[in-house]
C-alpha cells in the first residue's frame, strides 16, 4: 500500500471509533472482573458514558458479539451483558493473521514442534483417566474412518492439549492444527493417502500409551517423531493450499451476516494472496458481489478494520483496501479470552519456560548484527527508564521475533501480556524492586549476550533461570 493510500484511510473520522468504543467496554470487562451474565449498562447509559452515537454503538455492540465478548438482552433489565468469550472467534483471529503474515509449512511446523512436544509431555504428568480413555474412544473411530483425510486429525493433538489444563495450550494447538490442514487437504493416491493414516493413527497411539503410563519423557519424543513425520510427509511433493475457508470456524452459534461476509472476504483476499494496497472492490461493487444490504457490508467492513485486514477508503479509486494486519488487536482478544478461561501464573510459566527456552535458542542460530544491535539498544533503554515494569518485557517479545517465526512471536507476545496482568509488581522506591530491577537488568544483558555469541545452548540456560526468578512475582 502507498503511503498516500495509507494516509487517506487514516483521515477517515469514524474509521476506528466503533472499535475503540468495543476496546474501551472490553477493558471495562476485565478491569472490573466482570461475570458473565453481569449487565454492563443500558443502551442509553452507554450511550451517554462514551458520548457516541446510537449508530457507532450499535456497530460496536456488533464486534462485540463477534468476539463474543458481550451480547444485548431486551426487556426490563436488559441491556450490554456480558458473556463468555467465543474460542471459535479466538482461533479464527489468529489462523486469519497467521495466513496473511506469509506463514509458511516449515514455520507451522516448527512451532508445533517447539509447543506440542511439551504439551505432551505435560499431558502424561496431568490428564486423568477419564480424559486418556476420550482419547483411545477418538482414536478408535480414526481406525475406522473411511476417508483419509487428515482434516480431523488435529482433533487427537486439542484433546491432548485440553488435558494439560492450560486454556493457552489448547488455544494454540488449536489453531495451529487447522493451519496445517490447509496443506493436508492433498489430492494424492488413495493407497498413499490409506498408508499415511496408518502410520499417522498408529503415532497417535504411540502418544496416547506413552500419556497413559505417565511416561513424560516419551510422549515428547513420540510428538516430536509423529510432527517431524507429518511435515516429511506434506513436503514429499509440491502443493497448492486448500482455501483457507475449510479450516475457519463461525465465531459463535449464531454467525451474524455481517460475520458470514466478513469472513468471506477474508477468505477471498487471502485464498488470492491480494498484495497490500489492493481494492478488493468498491462499496457499490461489494453490495452487488455479496448481495447484501448496505449495513450488513458496513458491518463487516467494521470486523475487518477491527482486525486490521482491510479499510474502506474514501474519493475517487477509493473501496475496500487490503492493508497490512496489526497483532495488537489479535493480542488483547487472546488475553481477554485467556483471562476468562481461567489461565493461572503456573500455566504462563509453564508455556513461557518450553517456548522461550527453544525462541532463544533460535534467535542464536538466526540474529544478524543488526538484530543484536536492536537488542542492545532495548537494553540501553531499558536501564535508562529503570524498569518501569519491571516486566515490561519488549526484550523478550523482540526475542521472539529475531526467531523469524510469527506463530512463536505471537504465543510469545500473548504470554508476556499475560504476565504483565499476573505480576504483583512492588513500589518503585521499595528494596525489594530496586534488587528485582537490578537482578533483571543483569539477566537481560547475560541472555543478550549470550545469542550475540551464538551459543544456544547458554542462551537456554539463562533465559530459564530468569523466568524461574520471576516466578515469586506473579499471582
Amino acid at each position: 500500500m502507498t503511503t498516500d493510500a495509507n494516509a487517506t484511510i487514516a483521515r477517515s473520522p469514524e474509521r476506528k471509533l466503533a472499535s475503540k468504543v468495543a476496546e474501551q467496554i472490553i477493558a471495562d470487562i476485565t478491569r472490573h472482573n466482570l461475570v458473565v451474565g453481569t449487565v454492563i449498562g443500558s443502551e442509553t447509559d452507554l450511550l451517554d458514558r462514551h458520548q457516541i452515537s446510537r449508530a457507532v454503538f450499535r456497530e460496536s455492540v456488533r464486534l462485540l458479539e463477534h468476539l463474543g465478548m458481550a451480547s444485548t438482552r431486551r426487556g426490563p433489565g436488559g441491556g450490554l451483558v456480558v458473556s463468555a468469550p467465543s474460542t471459535a472467534a479466538v482461533t479464527q483471529a489468529f489462523m486469519v493473521y497467521l495466513t496473511y503474515a506469509g506463514m509458511k509449512l516449515d514455520h507451522l511446523l516448527e512451532a508445533r514442534q517447539l509447543l506440542e512436544g511439551a504439551i505432551a509431555r505435560l499431558a502424561a504428568e496431568r490428564a486423568d483417566e477419564d480424559q486418556i480413555m476420550a482419547m483411545r474412544e477418538r482414536l478408535a473411530d480414526d481406525r475406522i474412518r473411511e476417508s483419509a483425510d487428515t482434516s480431523e486429525h488435529h482433533v487427537l493433538h486439542v484433546m491432548i492439549a485440553r488435558s494439560t489444563g492450560n486454556p493457552a495450550a489448547e488455544l494454540f494447538t488449536d489453531a495451529l492444527g487447522r493451519l496445517t490442514a490447509r496443506w493436508a487437504y492433498q489430492d494424492r493416491p488413495a493407497a498413499e493417502q490409506q498408508v499415511a493414516l496408518e502410520a499417522t493413527v498408529r503415532a497417535h497411539e504411540l502418544i496416547v500409551d506413552a500419556i497413559m503410563s505417565g511416561d513424560a519423557a516419551a510422549a515428547e519424543r513420540r510428538m516430536s517423531a509423529h510432527l517431524a513425520a507429518l511435515g516429511d510427509w506434506l513436503n514429499q511433493q509440491p502443493f497448492t493450499l486448500k482455501s483457507l475457508d475449510r479450516a475457519l470456524d463461525a465465531p459463535n452459534g449464531e454467525d451474524k451476516l455481517g460475520s458470514q461476509i466478513a469472513r468471506r472476504i477474508i477468505v477471498e483476499i487471502a485464498d488470492g494472496d491480494w498484495p497490500i494496497g489492493d481494492v478488493v472492490g468498491s462499496e457499490a461493487d461489494l453490495l452487488a458481489r455479496y448481495d447484501v444490504s448496505r449495513s450488513a457490508l458496513r458491518e463487516a467492513v467494521r470486523l475487518l478494520e477491527y482486525h486490521e485486514v482491510a479499510a474502506m477508503r474514501r474519493g475517487p479509486g477509493g473501496g475496500l483496501v487490503v492493508t497490512s494486519p496489526s497483532i495488537d488487536p489479535i493480542v488483547r482478544a487472546a488475553t481477554v479470552f485467556l483471562e476468562h478461561r481461567g489461565i493461572t501464573a503456573g500455566d504462563l510459566i509453564v508455556l513461557r519456560r518450553d517456548l522461550e527456552s527453544e525462541a532463544v535458542a533460535l534467535a542464536a542460530e538466526r540474529a544478524t548484527p543488526s538484530d543484536i544491535e536492536r537488542l542492545r539498544t532495548i537494553l540501553d533503554a531499558e536501564a535508562a527508564t529503570a524498569f518501569e515494569g519491571p516486566l515490561d518485557e519488549e526484550l523478550h517479545v523482540n526475542i521472539a521475533e529475531l526467531t523469524g517465526n510469527s506463530a512463536i512471536a505471537l504465543f510469545l507476545r500473548i504470554l508476556v501480556e499475560l504476565t504483565r496482568a499476573h505480576a504483583t509488581i512492588p513500589g518503585r522506591r521499595s528494596s525489594r524492586r530496586t534488587k528485582i530491577n537490578s537482578e533483571t537488568e543483569h539477566a537481560h544483558h547475560a541472555i543478550v549476550e549470550a545469542i550475540a555469541a551464538g551459543d544456544a545452548a547458554l542462551a537456554r540456560r539463562r533465559v530459564t533461570k530468569h523466568l524461574r526468578a520471576m516466578e515469586p512475582l506473579l499471582h
